[in-house]
């Protein structure tokens, strides 16, 4: 009797009814469903999946009956650049095209405009294609926005006023670029950060060999070059070009003195556009070579340069410079022949070519020094880069160089052939 007193005391209460189970288990689940629905409002709302644009078609026919299906990439006056659903990439000449049908807006650069930024002097809108050039009709512009409110005192919104522009015809001889109006509102307007616009490569080969004579050689190459804008069809403002090239080895062999390789260079140029094929630079660079007894070898200066032609696939340019140069040799007295201060003129000619998806990169540069007639050099410097896979190519390489004062026992020419795998930047 007293334990079941003492249960009481401690309030068990007796088994609950079918019907209060029933409530219980009702609140249970409500109590469950709101704090559901709270912790779900707390979550970071998920952002409605976008639609997928409608993929752009156009049409292009030639005046033979052909029609290609696709997309237009960019023209010239010459050539007209088309993708095409069923035959790729493909270029036709302008004077083979009867018709375009597209629903976007070109901007058409005239070859008389100075600077393709200034929209005003760039006619853009709907393009249509005739026998003597290209018509373009821009948008017409109206005075009042289609949902603009009126104003309170206003009864009825003003009409909206169109204001007609009236086409522009283009003659092919004078048509410079196309380009479709988005790319050209976005490259105009748009701001290149000093980590973006790179275009290059970087070159790798090594050889090693463990027997009686054991030897190992590793190089590097590196080219990198920087253009703003991105584009061909705007005049280039300014261009960076960074170049790098290292060969480091050793060969060793029992009762045989070892053998060093050692040669490395390095040369920086920033060029600014005073015109379309004008510009202004400043350059440095920095050689050492073991196999020449040149310690280091140091230029800083500045000068003048030309692309002399300018092609789609194809670059020449030729620049003059004067610099301060010094020159240091392996010596073990310290011997002033050996540590010479000159100032001189680099004349320098540089050719890119691309055919096809095959890289030719040439560069010769002759270094005069204005105060000490013998301390002459040149260099020399080609590679072939051949698509392997995706932007993986297989790159041979020669380089060559010339001091016409080397510490006494060394050549005066040093050559290397470097073959390897290339790594594109684009």
């Amino acid at each position: 009797m007293r334990a079941i007193a003492r249960f009481r005391e401690c309030r068990f209460h007796p088994p609950l009814g079918r019907q209060q189970m029933l409530a219980a288990t009702l609140s249970i689940l409500l109590l469950t469903s709101i704090s559901g629905l709270a912790q779900s409002g707390a979550k970071k709302p998920t952002k409605p999946a976008t639609k997928k644009e409608p993929e752009l078609k156009e049409e292009l026919t030639l005046r033979n009956g052909d029609r290609l299906t696709g997309q237009l990439l960019s023209s010239t006056g010459t050539e007209i650049k088309f993708k095409s659903d069923l035959a790729g990439e493909v270029t036709v000449k302008r004077e083979d095209v009867k018709k375009l049908k597209s629903d976007r807006n070109f901007a058409v650069v005239p070859k008389d405009v100075k600077d393709a930024r200034n929209s005003d002097m760039v006619p853009q809108g709907e393009m249509k294609i005739t026998e003597k050039g290209i018509v373009v009709s821009p948008k017409s512009k109206a005075k009042v926005e289609v949902n603009a409110e009126p104003a309170k005192s206003q009864v009825k919104p003003e009409p909206i006023i169109k204001v007609a522009v009236a086409e522009k015809e283009i003659p092919t001889a004078q048509i410079a670029y196309i380009v479709d109006d988005a790319t050209y509102q976005k490259e105009i307007h748009k701001r290149i950060g000093f980590r973006s616009g790179w275009d290059g490569h970087i070159t790798t080969g090594t050889s090693m060999i463990y027997s009686t004579q054991n030897s190992y050689l590793f190089q590097v190459d590196t080219a990198l070059k920087r253009t703003v804008p991105t584009v061909s069809w705007l005049d280039p403002k300014l261009r960076t070009i960074i170049n790098f090239t290292v060969s480091a080895g050793k060969t060793t062999q029992p009762a045989t003195p070892e053998t060093i390789t050692n040669i490395y260079h390095l040369d920086a140029e920033r060029d600014e556009y005073f015109s379309r094929r004008g510009y202004y630079l400043q350059g440095l660079s920095f050689d050492h070579n073991f196999s020449q007894g040149l310690v280091l070898q140091q230029n800083y200066g500045a000068g003048l340069g030309a692309t002399l032609f300018k092609k789609k696939d194809a670059e020449f340019d030729v620049t003059t410079d004067l610099h301060y140069a010094s020159q240091h040799f392996n010596a073990t007295a310290n011997v002033s022949e050996l540590n010479l201060k000159l100032v001189g003129s680099t004349i320098t000619e540089t050719y890119t070519r691309k055919v096809g998806k095959i890289h030719f990169d040439e560069k010769l540069a002759a270094d005069v020094a204005w105060n000490n007639a013998q301390a002459f050099s040149a260099s020399g410097n080609s590679s072939v880069r051949l698509p392997v896979y995706k932007k993986l190519s297989f790159a041979v390489s020669t380089t060559d160089s010339f001091l016409n004062n080397p510490q006494v026992g060394y050549k005066k020419n040093s050559f290397q052939l470097t073959t390897g795998f290339a790594l594109n930047l684009h």
